[in-house]
């Protein structure tokens, strides 16, 4: 008897062990994928099970396969949180209204252009966000992530010339200082602030 309550206090224990292993910014951002995947942003009935659904998911695969904390972690900063979901959508709009045009335009195929984009903060989570963000948007699609260089190698459709190359840069600069601020810790935004104030001195 005292070696089954023991085994069932273990057990006990290694399930608040896994628990405590969650990360809940991780499992939100876990679900919002699972939600991209099966296109539950849109108002349907099945929208809010697939939240849940997605949520748990994210929980188990966190308890199963337990991940190292995230350091130093993000900072939701509201109004800035605000601008850059309308960014977003906006960008998302834009794009796949061009990505139509390029689609149906007579003429000879449409070019695209592997364009390597060095990021100006250092942190991996804001790598992760911008490259997911990026990849949400019509056009764009992540081919490779040099993690210690924080590169990130996108296809960009419709990007033939070298205007077009530093026009896709420029996006996704600026997709990448919108997440920053509305997700970056104070430490974040200081170095990108930084780079902002370098590359304004190199102009």
């Amino acid at each position: 008897m005292n070696d089954l309550q023991t085994k069932k206090r273990l057990g006990v224990r290694a399930v608040r062990h896994r628990i405590g292993k969650v990360q809940l910014p991780v499992a939100l951002g876990m679900t919002v994928v699972w939600m991209l995947l099966f296109n539950a942003f849109q108002l349907r009935p099945e929208s809010l099970g697939i939240m849940v659904v997605g949520f748990l998911v994210s929980v188990t695969i966190m308890m199963v396969f337990p991940l190292p904390p995230i350091v130093p972690g993000f900072r939701f900063w509201p109004l800035q949180g605000v601008r850059m979901f309308l960014y977003i959508v906006a960008k998302m709009g834009v794009a796949s209204f061009q990505v139509t045009l390029q689609v149906f335009r007579p003429g000879p195929p449409v070019r695209s252009s592997v364009v390597a984009v060095r990021l100006r903060t250092d942190s991996d989570l804001m790598l992760v966000c911008t490259s997911i963000a990026t990849s949400i948007i019509p056009g764009s699609v992540i081919v490779e992530v040099a993690q210690p260089e924080h590169v990130l190698y996108v296809h960009v459709l419709g990007a033939e010339d070298e205007d077009a190359v530093s026009t896709a840069k420029k996006d996704i600069h600026d997709l990448e200082e919108r997440i920053v601020r509305a997700l970056g810790t104070r430490e974040n935004i200081a170095e990108l602030e930084a780079a902002l104030a370098t590359e304004r001195g190199n102009e």
